[in-house]
């Protein structure tokens, strides 16, 4: 069976129009099923599920999010129509009753958080797959219920930093072996939070620093990230955003010239090489999906043409 990556969305709007723009490419790979959790009821969701549907790509939506714009009776009722077949799936955050099943597809993608509420739901019942931290009680509560279960490992290995500028302390730092031993420890598959944290965060707050955290192959089935940062500023220097904008890709150019020029032609980098040859700052937005499509790409060429072990 390939490698498969479930990289999850909390379904921000810029994420989304990355998604949706790296798919349209053509360059998204099928071994990448990315899982979306709704929180804005938006022109951009929908366009972005339908875009999923036409290109006929895997994909997981979440019918029941923890946040934002869908926590009604007509929110959910939207999102159990859009979660249909193989598209489905549900976070455990409460028991799972045999009487629930009925409203559940055989390949559910059950989403696993909490020992307490799978503690008390009947796991040999439950078809589809297992999206679960490498935690030891989960994953004993599910394997002693079945070992046919299919687990799809689920981690967290961005370090979120309460400052842009503490990342100069820590400019590089790996992202992911999972690529060698995740199937060893006996999953199917891997999630993690495509460069964001696992605690949800509703928006960002401002920062007198510019950051860009970008991911680069560094060796074969080893993936780091690289934390940019704008120089560091003061009240005399007084840089604007254009100006610490500009620095900062100087540095992305510099480095990737340097270290990984192979990795420097995916349509993210060159959204941010052209803003930046045009003169202009293209916005906090932007430069978060620059990087969430660099991302996506280089994790589809990387399981495109990785070797399996």
């Amino acid at each position: 069976m390939p490698s498969s990556y479930y990289p999850y969305f909390r379904g921000k709007q810029f994420d989304l129009l990355a998604l949706k723009e790296v798919l349209q490419a053509g360059l998204l790979s099928p071994a990448i099923q990315p899982i979306i959790e709704p929180v804005k009821n938006s022109k951009t969701f929908f366009a972005t599920i339908a875009e999923f549907q036409k290109k006929h790509h895997p994909y997981r939506l979440i019918d029941n999010p923890q946040a934002g714009a869908f926590l009604t009776e007509k929110g959910y009722a939207t999102l159990q129509d859009l979660a249909q077949g193989n598209s489905q799936a549900h976070i455990i955050d409460q028991p799972v009753t045999l009487a629930d099943l009925a409203n559940y597809s055989a390949s559910t993608l059950w989403i696993v958080k909490s020992f307490a509420a799978i503690k008390e739901t009947p796991v040999q019942a439950l078809t589809g797959s297992f999206l679960v931290p490498q935690e030891f009680r989960l994953l004993q509560q599910i394997r002693e219920s079945s070992f046919d279960h299919p687990l799809i490992l689920s981690e967290d290995p961005f370090t979120r930093l309460g400052r842009n500028s503490y990342y100069r302390e820590i400019p590089d730092e790996l992202f992911s072996r999972r690529f060698k031993d995740f199937k060893k420890r006996g999953f199917i598959g891997f999630s993690d939070f495509s460069l964001d944290s696992r605690i949800y965060y509703e928006q960002g707050y401002p920062d007198r620093d510019l950051a860009l955290h970008l991911v680069y192959l560094a060796a074969p089935q080893e993936l780091r990230v690289h934390h940019f940062v704008s120089p560091a500023d003061t009240e005399e220097l007084g840089f604007n955003q254009k100006e610490k904008f500009l620095q900062l890709i100087l540095q992305v150019q510099s480095w990737f010239s340097e270290n990984n020029d192979q990795q420097t032609d995916t349509l993210g980098l060159k959204l941010l090489y052209q803003a930046a040859e045009q003169g202009h700052f293209p916005g906090m937005g932007v430069l978060r999906k620059a990087v969430i499509m660099h991302h996506l790409e280089c994790m589809s060429r990387l399981l495109e043409t990785k070797t399996e072990a």
